[in-house]
């Protein structure tokens, strides 16, 4: 097949061909002037009309196959317009490099004839020097170091404006609840499109685009079962919680610096707050005072880059081009949406039990109901009691289904042992953990071999927990052959491969005979070494052993049949080998499997997975398993255990997204108080990562929970990214003076766990200019 041609798009072809000889070019061709109507909440700056302009055409005029290659610093200075066929993606790659660098190489040898004083002759020459009316040679030199690259949303914005009318309403009666500005409605065009399921490559989920870490302090539920994020209505109480909460600390702040600052004045910092943060705000203002354009124009901060520097006027582009809606997309037809009938859950409920009481598929459902994360989707959690749950609008409202659905007996939350069917972006180790099982049994069970790979379709055996096999405590300690009793849907293969031991040594030790015919409340004996040795039934997930209460080191070690000597090196214990109630040790033997080796070395064997830029062009990179086992690998997320003063001491290590009030949840001790005083923590600090955090003397039980809580948390994230996008490759990448993490987070497209799971020695060392560093290549499903 010919590969597809890219040329200039015609404006740029046009423009060119009207330049005249002997005048000085103009970009106006490329960017047109619109007349600009401002209310009285949200000033328009005169300073900023051009960069309204330009945003203004990048959501109206032009198309998610267009890239726009323009100044950073000054949007509306635009150099090319370039028909791609994928915008600024990774599927353009090699082409938008390409013409960047022609670019940057053309502003080099303008600067340079300017500053020599040659007259300027060639048409793209003069074209590019209108651009700048100041004609400084240094001003042309420093935008060669700023060409950024822009796709056209215009597609995007006309599906946020169908789907405006559906969530207008709404979010307007929710905003005059809390004494909000009414044109904030139009905030959600910037954020999302008006996409309820939006879900950015930096790991912000919903309409209004919240984070994880920000969701539990505006009061939204993130956990296994349920993501509120992806809520409406939710999203929208948040939000505003967010912005009343930013406007009363912005004002403080604003009339700590200028008394009787009017709140429009201020509206510009509380908008800019949404990206990039109410306490980043505060310090600018602080720092320069309440003037928008003097905070612009001189505000420097790491983070303070091109995003932030222009969503006000994004914001104010989006306005605009919504209230003109009718002009710029005359035969748009609004989808005001699906009726729906809502059913309130009383007791915990399996996705599957739903499709089968009202004959209805995963595709008719998750539309409905987009805060259920993958965890119920998959079948690993039930959907909790109390949830709304949203139906497709029927005339009978769904009565007899209802009083079935009512009369049925309670299902058991993540069952033990079974089977389950392996689905798009699920790796072995992530279905263990979600299924609370331990990894190693759940490979071994299914002979998937070193790498652990599995395929969507494949059937896998389950293990069954400790508690649900019919193994006696004694014959575990004694190292006697355990037995186990059948059940019904039991087979011989099927109870050793659960087991752990061989097929044909269990029908010989229990004289099944060439059919291994067995039967129902039948007793086997288990053959081989000690069952706790084959099946590591006392290990969690992980492979280690939680201490329980009047456990010794020695005591543990002799349980496992190994040596005393070795534990105690292993983990560390020092001469005394104290250890204390939930605490983890790691027994020696007992290795994790491949799928959970740290990322970095997952990162280091995928690193060529990426191919050249020139292959990902050919064709979509269809996502490596290695590099999917990467995603499910996760940090040490235990509560350490010391000792201080002769008692045990417990703490954690600070990670991405996390916050005292999760920590708070995760513990069942409600407020955070508790922490922040134990810890010396001022009211409003934010935690950083990696620092140590000492928590209070909890029992094991609770210690249990914390970790299952945090776990889960943890995997959801990783679960929400599987479910959107593909990780095709690694690229190394020579961090530059001025990069921030969180800056390079939205700019080239990944999550920040992401990026400190492949490279976990930034926790110690930071990010230092000159120092390679491994980058996910992240596309869309």
């Amino acid at each position: 097949m010919e590969p597809r041609r890219f040329t200039p798009s015609l404006l740029v072809i046009a423009g060119l061909l009207c330049l005249l000889a002997g005048t000085v070019a103009r970009a106006d061709h490329l960017l047109p002037t619109h007349q600009l109507t401002c209310s009285a909440s949200f000033p328009c700056p005169e300073e900023i009309h051009r960069r309204i302009d330009f945003w203004i055409q990048v959501f109206k005029g032009w198309g998610k196959e267009m890239a726009i290659f323009h100044d950073s610093t000054v949007p509306e200075r635009v150099y090319l317009v370039l028909d791609t066929g994928h915008g600024c993606s990774g599927k353009a790659r090699r082409r938008i490099k390409a013409n960047a660098r022609a670019i940057r190489q053309s502003l080099e040898k303008l600067a340079a004839d300017v500053k020599a004083e040659r007259q300027v002759t060639d048409r793209r020459q003069r074209h590019l020097l209108g651009l700048f009316p100041s004609g400084s040679s240094r001003e042309i030199q420093r935008a060669a170091r700023k060409v950024r690259c822009q796709s056209g949303v215009r597609d995007g914005f006309l599906a946020g404006l169908k789907r405006f009318n559906r969530y207008v309403g709404m979010v307007d009666h929710i905003l005059a609840e809390n004494n909000l500005p009414k044109d904030i409605r139009y905030l959600p065009f910037v954020e999302s499109s008006y996409n309820p399921a939006a879900y950015s490559k930096a790991g912000a989920a919903g309409m209004w685009q919240i984070m994880p870490a920000t969701a539990r302090s505006l009061g939204l539920e993130l956990n296994a079962a349920l993501d509120e994020r992806l809520d409406p209505e939710a999203a929208t109480r948040a939000a505003a919680r967010y912005l009343v909460d930013a406007t009363g600390k912005l004002m403080e702040a604003s009339r700590s610096r200028q008394p009787g600052i009017a709140q429009e004045t201020v509206n510009p910092f509380v908008i800019t707050s949404y990206n990039y943060g109410v306490n980043g705000m505060r310090r600018a203002i602080h720092r320069i005072g309440p003037d928008y354009m003097e905070v612009l124009n001189r505000y420097k901060s790491p983070a303070f880059q091109v995003a932030v520097k222009n969503f006000y006027a994004s914001f104010l582009a989006a306005r605009h081009v919504a209230k003109n809606a009718d002009r710029y997309f005359p035969r748009m037809q609004s989808d005001s949406g699906t009726r729906e009938i809502r059913l309130v859950l009383e007791r915990a409920t399996s996705m599957d039990r739903i499709k089968g009481v009202f004959g209805l598929s995963e595709a008719e459902l998750k539309p409905l109901n987009r805060p259920l994360t993958r965890f119920i989707w998959n079948g690993w959690r039930l959907i909790p009691a109390g949830y709304r749950l949203s139906l497709p609008w029927r005339s009978h409202r769904w009565k007899r289904e209802i009083a079935r659905l009512s009369a049925m007996t309670p299902e058991k939350d993540v069952p033990g042992g079974g089977t389950y069917i392996v689905r798009k972006g699920d790796t072995a180790c992530g279905i263990a953990r979600a299924l609370r099982v331990n990894c190693s049994l759940l490979i071994r069970a299914n002979d998937l071999g070193k790498r652990a790979l599995i395929r969507v379709g494949q059937r896998l055996t389950i293990p069954r927990k400790p508690a649900s096999a019919a193994l006696s405590v004694a014959s575990r300690r004694s190292g006697a052959p355990s037995s186990w009793t059948v059940k019904r849907g039991d087979t011989a293969c099927g109870i050793a491969r659960q087991t752990g031991v061989d097929c044909k040594e269990l029908i010989r030790v229990n004289r099944l005979g060439r059919k291994a015919r067995i039967l129902v409340g039948q007793k086997l004996v288990i053959p081989g070494k000690d069952y706790l040795a084959q099946n590591p039934a006392g290990l969690n997930a992980d492979n280690q052993y939680i201490v329980q209460k009047g456990d010794a080191a020695c005591r543990v070690a002799a349980r496992f049949r190994v040596s005393c000597r070795d534990l105690i090196r292993l983990n560390q214990l020092g001469s005394k080998a104290v250890i204390y109630p939930g605490q983890k040790l790691s027994i020696p033997g007992f290795e994790t499997p491949a799928t959970t080796e740290t990322a970095a070395r997952l990162a280091m064997e995928s690193g060529s997975a990426g191919g050249s830029a020139a292959k990902q062009e050919k064709a979509p990179l269809a996502p490596d398993n290695q590099l999917v086992n990467l995603l499910d690998t996760l940090p040490d997320l235990s509560i350490r255990v010391g000792s201080k003063s002769g008692k045990p001491a417990y703490y954690i290590f600070v990670e991405v997204d996390e916050s005292l009030g999760h920590y708070a949840d995760w513990l069942g001790i409600g407020s955070s108080r508790t922490l922040r005083n134990l810890n010396g923590l001022p009211r409003g600090e934010v935690l950083k990562l990696g620092r140590r955090l000492r928590f209070p003397e909890i029992s094991p039980e609770t210690v249990a929970r914390f970790e299952r809580m945090r776990i889960e948390y943890h995997q959801v994230l990783s679960e929400t990214l599987k479910e959107n996008y593909h990780l095709v490759g690694i690229d190394n990448y020579t961090v530059k003076s001025g990069d921030s993490l969180w800056d390079m987070s939205r700019r080239l497209g990944f999550p920040l766990w992401l990026m400190y799971r492949l490279n976990p020695e930034l926790r110690i060392t930071g990010l230092t200019a000159g120092r390679t560093i491994r980058l996910p290549q992240l596309t869309a499903i």
